[in-house]
């Protein structure tokens, strides 16, 4: 234990980083929170292990490629932040970290999760965006406490059907993978409120009828060419956005969604706007740009609380 202590300190003076350990704590192990946020660390030594107490880890924006084995040691952390490094793997080691309930490794260079990764159990918010990671294992359903859980921007072509198990997620992000379908226990996810599709290949979509707690779903930048879903059960949703795919027509169900405020299905291949539209009695911003409408129906007068509204010069507005 003394070997450790010399070998941290001496870590921490070839650092510069002297000053981020308070000056009251005489025992390395009393720490609590270490913030090594932006402190250009290349590294961190197997010495870390002796902090014995640490619950909060923040190790964002620096330069490390790897963690050490020894970070598994560090039983009671609660928070780890190690986002915008260079980590192309993670340690064995990583699932030790027993106590875990915050995990931020986005922007990274991980294209695969050790095994050890999913016995993070007791996980409630997982951010792992902007890496390489190429598929996740069936062993995602460990993850039963999930409230959050951002995977965007990756090389994803396909999920494991286990959602059914994360009965409180209320937030998944998908965005800007290569995903041509989803699977359909996405659908059994009963406290969903964000769902982020944006930038994938999806042709079709299961059904999201379950999904009445819905706030916001996100369409954008997909192969769409028609909502195969009964909209109007997604009674509490407020902002839907469609732009960029292949749709011809928007559902007359859509014009059931009263809570709706913010609509946006510009550059499709629209001819025209369900006749009920007006209906949308909430609806404060709308976006039909770059599709091929002329004339608006004549339930678009009752929009009363529309303010922002976006179309192209075309379009013949009485």
């Amino acid at each position: 234990m003394i070997d450790n202590r010399e070998d941290f300190i001496r870590w921490l003076n070839a650092n510069g980083l002297n000053n981020n350990i308070p000056p009251e704590e005489q025992n390395l192990e009393d720490i609590c929170v270490l913030d090594l946020t932006k402190k250009k660390i290349r590294e961190l030594p197997e010495s870390i292990g002796l902090l014995k107490n640490l619950t909060v880890l923040k190790l964002s924006n620096n330069r490390l490629s790897r963690l050490p084995q020894s970070i598994g040691q560090l039983k009671r952390l609660k928070n780890l932040q190690c986002e915008n490094n260079l980590l192309t793997e993670l340690p064995e080691s990583i699932g030790g970290l027993e106590s875990l309930v915050i995990l931020n490794l986005n922007g990274n260079r991980l294209t695969k999760l050790p095994i050890s990764f999913y016995h993070l159990s007791k996980l409630t918010r997982l951010t792992l965006a902007t890496n390489l990671l190429e598929s996740l294992s069936v062993r995602l359903k460990n993850f039963s406490k999930l409230l959050y859980l951002s995977l965007d921007t990756n090389k994803l072509k396909s999920l494991p059907d286990v959602f059914e198990y994360m009965d409180t997620l209320y937030y998944l992000d998908l965005s800007y993978n290569q995903l041509t379908e989803l699977p359909s226990s996405i659908s059994e996810i009963e406290e969903l409120e964000t769902l982020l599709l944006e930038g994938n290949e999806i042709h079709g979509l299961p059904s999201l009828e379950s999904h009445d707690m819905l706030l916001r779903l996100n369409l954008n930048d997909n192969n769409l060419k028609e909502l195969d879903f009964d909209l109007s059960k997604l009674e509490d949703l407020q902002i839907l956005t469609l732009d960029n795919n292949h749709l011809k027509k928007l559902p007359d169900s859509l014009c059931e969604l009263t809570n709706l405020n913010h609509l946006s299905a510009s550059a499709n291949i629209l001819k025209e706007l369900p006749e009920n539209i007006g209906a949308l009695s909430n609806l404060y911003e709308l976006d039909i740009e770059e599709n091929d409408i002329t004339k608006l129906p004549d339930s678009f007068k009752e929009l009363t609380k529309l303010k922002n509204f976006y179309h192209d010069s075309s379009l013949i507005i009485d």
